[in-house]
């Protein structure tokens, strides 16, 4: 009976050492522990000035946040101690889903917190743009051009919110189609595009009624000196006045005319301009 209540007694003993020692190193600091204490901005300054220009520069709302509103648990990542995931904060303890249930992944566009603004160009992106912006991906999906095919990254490249200027991609009116009639202004006088081309609806070219002729000059350059140099009374109207709205909208003559000439003349010539020529320039 004496080896039994020995190997008892000694198993005890050992259980009693290991818990000790097991409270002995709790009550231990590590060289990084991971609970912090209460530290102060200026602290968090001293070991992460990198992070502090980031939030100075471009943090956004994120710069008025004191450090321990979002990094409330761990200091740092411990391999083997603590989960990365949990030294992250999670965007939901302040953020609801701003852009719905269709994007919950905040740091598939915000990658980093510091700078949540500032999103770099991705695929994954470019996959979400429509969530954020449902009228740009309708126009672009509605009004069929080579545009429609590309990733929205394709020209907004570099980061999230990047502005294209379109000569990068285009070298549009070269020489401005010399065989055909009219178009002759220099391509340097064409620096903005945006004037007739929105460039998700490219070649949907509308414009305001209040357009003056030396934007539509720009293109058409024989029309304009044309009519500025005519006598007759179209020459004091607008562009607009004959092609509303759209592009090569063309007014037929007796929607403002109606019909003041005999119907045997009007079957005679076939049309008005067999008689008053382009009406540009009317022949009176």
């Amino acid at each position: 009976m004496i080896r039994p209540t020995l190997g008892l007694l000694s198993l005890v003993l050992l259980v009693s050492a290991l818990v000790g020692a097991v409270e002995t190193a709790r009550g231990q600091r590590g060289l990084y522990p991971p609970m912090p204490k209460k530290l102060t901005r200026k602290q968090c300054m001293e070991c992460h000035p990198l992070i502090f220009k980031m939030l100075k520069t471009n943090g956004a709302a994120h710069s008025r946040v004191a450090c321990r509103q979002c990094h409330t648990t761990f200091h740092t990542y411990i391999p083997g101690k603590t989960k990365y995931e949990d030294v992250l904060p999670k965007c939901t303890r302040c953020h609801d889903h701003p852009h719905g249930e269709e994007l919950t992944a905040c740091t598939s566009c915000h990658s980093e917190a510091h700078t949540p603004l500032d999103i770099p160009a991705s695929l994954s992106l470019a996959k979400g743009c429509h969530v954020c912006h449902p009228k740009i991906a309708k126009e672009i999906n509605t009004y069929f051009t080579q545009h429609t095919e590309l990733y929205c990254t394709a020209c907004h490249h570099t980061k999230h919110g990047y502005i294209p200027q379109c000569l990068e991609c285009h070298q549009p009116h070269k020489g401005l189609f010399p065989d055909s009639e009219g178009f002759m202004w220099p391509v340097s006088d064409l620096a903005n595009c945006l004037m007739c081309h929105s460039p998700h609806k490219a070649l949907n070219v509308t414009y305001p009624d209040d357009t003056p002729n030396t934007t539509c000059g720009l293109c058409h350059r024989k029309a304009y000196e044309m009519l500025k140099k005519s006598h007759a009374k179209h020459s004091k109207f607008r562009c607009t006045k004959c092609h509303p709205k759209k592009h090569k909208t063309i007014k037929r003559c007796r929607q403002c005319h109606g019909e003041p000439h005999p119907q045997a003349m009007i079957r005679k010539f076939g049309s008005c301009g067999k008689c008053h020529g382009v009406a540009h320039s009317i022949i009176r």
